[in-house]
């Protein structure tokens, strides 16, 4: 009886291994996309709010949000003499902005192309913020985008302006512009600060400011982040009335692949 359940073992173990190396070998399939130059990439988060410029856009509601990108290093694959990365990527979250907004879902698109000199980093894309099933009611809007950043090693400093010639609800030239730190911390943690400020072209009486802080780690390859989110806005004045402009904390859990 020792035998036979050893015997029958050791045919499984073989099995197994058949089916590893099967799957470990490459086919035509496989060494066609190898020819494709660049990289993918994806991942998904798990969010107790969407906030965007300090404002929710779930209601104070959890978030699952998705992105799959491309991106193409130039130096590597034609011999650039910088650098150069071009890159592109769709993200999605769901969404509610209250019963009388149909949206339900946003999708954005964006393409760009980033550098590294001198330790100097420079990034510059183009946003569009999509959401279906409102067409024709001004939501969808375009951004343009430029930032610049600098690792000092004890910490990071970051910087972005973004114009938008139209930006949602019909709102007219919209300009933003955010700082970031980013600080390394003992117990692999992670220490994030923003400020931006934003503004209109049309009334020069609106505009905003929105500041976060955060902690963040990696736990056995997933990123796991807590966050206070707040801004300078009036509830009745710049929300309609509701709590979207209050206050929050925002925990989340995310996974790259």
């Amino acid at each position: 009886m020792l035998k036979r359940i050893v015997a029958i073992s050791f045919s499984a173990m073989l099995a197994l291994s058949s089916a590893a190396n099967a799957a470990d070998k490459k086919d035509a399939i496989d060494e066609f996309f190898d020819l494709v130059p660049g990289e993918f990439s994806a991942d998904v988060t798990l969010a107790s709010d969407y906030t965007f410029r300090g404002v929710s856009q779930t209601a104070g509601q959890p978030a699952l949000q998705g992105t799959f990108g491309y991106s193409l290093g130039l130096q590597e694959t034609f011999g650039a003499p910088v650098p150069i990365n071009v890159y592109g990527s769709v993200w999605g979250s769901n969404v509610n902005f209250g019963p009388s907004d149909p949206a339900f879902i946003e999708l954005d698109l964006i393409t760009g192309i980033n550098t590294e000199v001198a330790g100097i980093s420079a990034d510059f894309f183009v946003s569009w913020y999509t959401y279906p099933d409102t067409e024709n009611t001004g939501t969808d809007y375009v951004e343009y985008a430029g930032g610049l950043g600098y690792d000092f090693g004890l910490a990071s400093l970051g910087t972005t302006f973004v114009y938008s010639p139209d930006y949602t609800a019909n709102a007219g030239e919209f300009y933003y512009f955010n700082a970031s730190l980013s600080v390394p911390l003992p117990l692999k943690l992670t220490l994030d600060a923003t400020v931006g400020t934003g503004w209109f072209e049309r009334d020069e009486n609106v505009e905003f400011t929105d500041w976060s802080i955060g902690i963040s780690r990696e736990i056995r390859g997933f990123g796991l982040s807590a966050a206070y989110i707040d801004n300078d806005m009036d509830d009745d004045t710049d929300c309609s009335g509701n709590t979207n402009c209050d206050a929050r904390g925002i925990v989340s859990v995310s996974k790259s692949f």
